[in-house]
């Protein structure tokens, strides 16, 4: 490389609001280069997640191994007191090599998306915890100057009173600290900050101001706390938290959704059609809902998902109001729940409106299973291993 990759990866890290490190299971392998970026990120702990991927090239047990290998290497190799979150799972659009661990992948992959789903109000959160131990450490050195400036006599002996007032540096922060009740992680290192008072006249500092004290409490008393306000909370709806956050228009995604839910194949119109067929793949791709669920986007959005998924009670609450009988209900519920894990993402609430429609606006029975073209493609694996 024709840079210095460490200094590149501080550089980043600074200004990142999540740090993702991947490993691959298959070849689980920390080079020196990598603890040397591992090293650099020290103080960035609480942004880093992991993710153990190509996890369905191994078995279960060669999974466990290789789990508790990488936390051993990360604990010899970050500071952390805590143990870092270790995402495992098969982070790409096609099919698992294995479905051993099916279920857990899904899991994994389900938290990972509620973790992104949070990064906004994160990533706001940690702006304004940063901007309030700047305010903080900026009234400190305004109060540590001040006091130095208060010591200096008017007329005779100035340069004698700044070395002793620098000598005794310890002293002078216990009296600050004392007399304006400032937190000790508030002042600045003492060795340092000594040798740069060295470089100032005293008697030439200004004197404190208390107006410009009083304006940096207001901030931290009024203005902060009104802004904190402003953040979304979990409980918003997804308008409140495009209102809030300043994102994009009404149609767009509130929070993200898994790769469950991403796009599929639509079938190709009538001029789009392929004289010569299509390919298994193109089959494999096709999902019958498409159309339904571009309709049925804002609708979910409205109900509040929850880093992508409505809780059981949300889903409920829907299915109820369909006006459908308990039993009904039951079938529908069973037949969308496709990962059998209580909750509903965006296909999933797709397909369970899809069958609601079928029986209250057609009459139509509810089916015993199931067809492969209502089944959302990233789906499809789980009706696999039932068979």
């Amino acid at each position: 490389r024709g840079y210095d990759f460490t200094k590149v990866v501080s550089w980043f890290a600074e200004r990142a609001d999540l740090i993702i490190l991947l490993f691959d299971a298959h070849k689980l392998d920390i080079s020196d280069e990598l603890k040397g970026a591992i090293d650099v990120l020290k103080g960035h702990e609480d942004k880093i997640r992991c993710i153990l991927n190509k996890a369905d090239q191994i078995n279960r047990q060669q999974l466990m191994r290789v789990y508790g290998a990488l936390l051993w290497s990360l604990g010899k190799t970050m500071s952390s007191p805590e143990v870092v979150r270790v995402y495992v799972g098969s982070f790409w659009q096609e099919p698992l090599n294995t479905l051993e661990n099916s279920e857990l992948f899904e899991a994994e992959e389900k938290d990972l998306m509620k973790d992104l789903a949070v990064l906004p109000r994160q990533s706001a959160v940690r702006k304004i915890n940063e901007l309030v131990k700047r305010i903080r450490k900026v009234k400190t050195l305004a109060h540590i100057l001040g006091y130095l400036k208060s010591q200096m006599p008017s007329l005779m002996g100035k340069e004698k009173k700044q070395q002793k007032l620098i000598n005794d540096l310890p002293n002078v922060f216990r009296s600050v600290m004392k007399k304006y009740n400032l937190a000790p992680g508030d002042f600045p290192d003492i060795t340092g900050f000594s040798a740069k008072l060295r470089e100032v006249k005293f008697a030439e500092l200004h004197s404190l101001s208390e107006k410009q004290m009083a304006q940096l409490d207001e901030v931290l008393n009024k203005d902060i706390p009104s802004l904190m306000e402003e953040l979304p909370s979990e409980r918003d709806s997804p308008e409140t938290l495009r209102a809030k956050m300043g994102t994009a228009s009404a149609g767009s995604a509130s929070v993200p959704l898994p790769k469950s839910a991403a796009k599929f194949g639509k079938k190709p119109e009538a001029h789009e059609s392929n004289p010569f067929g299509y390919s298994q793949e193109d089959t494999d791709h096709y999902w019958a809902l498409q159309d339904s669920a571009d309709r049925l986007v804002g609708s979910f959005e409205s109900l509040g998902p929850e880093g992508g998924f409505l809780s059981t009670q949300k889903a409920r609450d829907v299915l109820v109001k369909t006006g459908l009988g308990r039993d009904e209900l039951r079938q529908i519920w069973n037949l969308s729940d496709m990962d059998r894990d209580g909750y509903f993402d965006f296909h999933e609430y797709v397909v369970a409106m899809f069958l609601c429609d079928a029986v209250v606006q057609k009459g139509r029975p509810i089916p015993s299973e199931l067809p492969t073209s209502v089944v959302p493609p990233a789906k499809r694996h789980l009706f696999d291993k039932k068979g």
